[in-house]
């Protein structure tokens, strides 16, 4: 059997940066007595090939960073220790699994590939609105707004019609506006995404596993008001439901953003001709949601939070409660350039391609970057990303 040779310290340093259980790991290669003893990894082990590639695949690492002679010093190789961990069903930070450290770790990736560039070219830092720490949700969304130049109820119903367009269009004006968004499957929806702050290339991953468009406008939206507050934050279903603290404020900022204050008032009082909506009437949220195009859970919360439902209508939307599916929002057959902007956004495609028109990256690295395979596939990223302006 083939035997390589690493570095203990690189090895304990992949195994804590994963989130893997160390110990079982160690047990499962050979090395159980030292997990039994709790002895630090240290200078230079020989472990089967067969156990290292079970312990890449574990921690998520390709087999060759087990080849480095010392642990990484750069904060690109690993979660860094500010960013703030997802709540659990039991009020409390939880860890991150390995997945969840993975789609983290390659969002910094691009990130910082897409800093370089920036930077190179002589673009401005992007400018975000200011919000001070003392600003109501309410406020934060309607400056947001402006920012946006998102429009009236009126212009947005002419060229939004549906909840998938909704969340594409709310997608482009971020982008538009210098964030950078992501939306790449993380397995299992219980995580539903993560901000990372940078001053060229701000970053809003959204978990593509979340299928309900309204959820990942919902999602996009809050992360949107952690990256505007300062804060790198990895949330999950349970941060989405928050109702104390900072998830709470960015719950109410995303709810304010979809359903301004007097055009929801307008619509309650000429179609559904009521001025309060009862504990159950779900049917009253859901008319409102489809109208809005956003999620039963923020029409409850926004409801709440204007004084026109109270606390008992947000838990009839809440926990288990599972909306109907908008049929048609995954589309398929996509070629893989296709798939590439989906993930990536069309800011990235459109920065790539001034980087590639002024020699700023080779086209090697930018195929390397996005995994395309081959020339054909890259124009065609860089063209569909032109025509998304």
């Amino acid at each position: 059997m083939t035997e390589a040779t690493v570095q203990g310290d690189v090895l304990e340093w992949a195994l804590e940066d994963s989130g893997v259980n160390r110990d079982e790991i160690l047990e499962a290669v050979g090395l159980s007595w030292r997990a039994a003893q709790s002895i630090h990894l240290s200078g230079p082990l020989t472990i089967d090939e067969e156990h290292l590639e079970y312990i890449a695949k574990q921690t998520r690492r390709s087999i060759y960073f087990f080849a480095l002679p010392a642990p990484p010093t750069d904060s690109r190789h690993s979660v860094d220790a500010n960013f703030r961990a997802p709540m659990s069903n039991t009020g409390q930070a939880r860890s991150l699994n390995p997945d969840e450290r993975v789609a983290i770790r390659d969002a910094k990736r691009r990130q910082q590939a897409a800093a370089k560039i920036s930077t190179e070219l002589g673009h401005d830092p992007v400018r975000l609105p200011t919000i001070p720490p003392d600003m109501s949700p309410e406020n934060a969304a309607t400056r947001v707004a402006v920012w946006l130049q998102w429009g009236d109820i009126g212009e947005r119903r002419k060229r939004i019609k549906s909840k998938s367009r909704m969340f594409v269009a709310i997608r482009d004006a971020l982008e538009g506006h210098g964030i950078m968004t992501n939306v790449l499957p993380i397995e299992g929806d219980s995580l539903r995404g993560f901000t990372l702050h940078h001053d060229h290339v701000p970053l809003i991953f959204v978990n593509g596993e979340v299928k309900h468009p309204q959820a990942r406008s919902f999602t996009l939206l809050h992360e949107l008001a952690h990256l505007l507050r300062g804060v790198d934050k990895a949330c999950d279903k349970h941060d989405l439901q928050a109702r104390t603290s900072e998830e709470a404020w960015c719950n109410r900022f995303a709810a304010a953003f979809l359903m301004p204050k007097a055009e929801l008032r307008t619509y309650m009082e000429k179609y559904l001709k009521k001025g309060f909506i009862q504990d159950n009437d779900v049917d009253a949220v859901r008319r409102i949601a489809g109208y809005f195009y956003c999620s039963h859970y923020s029409v409850a919360i926004r409801l709440k939070q204007l004084g026109l439902a109270n606390a008992r209508l947000v838990d009839a939307v809440s926990g288990d409660y599972v909306e109907p599916e908008e049929k048609g929002f995954v589309p398929g057959g996509q070629t893989r350039a296709q798939k590439r902007l989906a993930a990536y956004g069309s800011g990235l495609a459109r920065l790539f391609g001034q980087a590639l028109q002024y020699t700023a990256v080779s086209e090697i690295e930018v195929r390397k970057t996005l995994n395309l395979h081959s020339k054909a596939e890259l124009q065609s990223f860089l063209a569909l990303g032109r025509e998304a302006v």
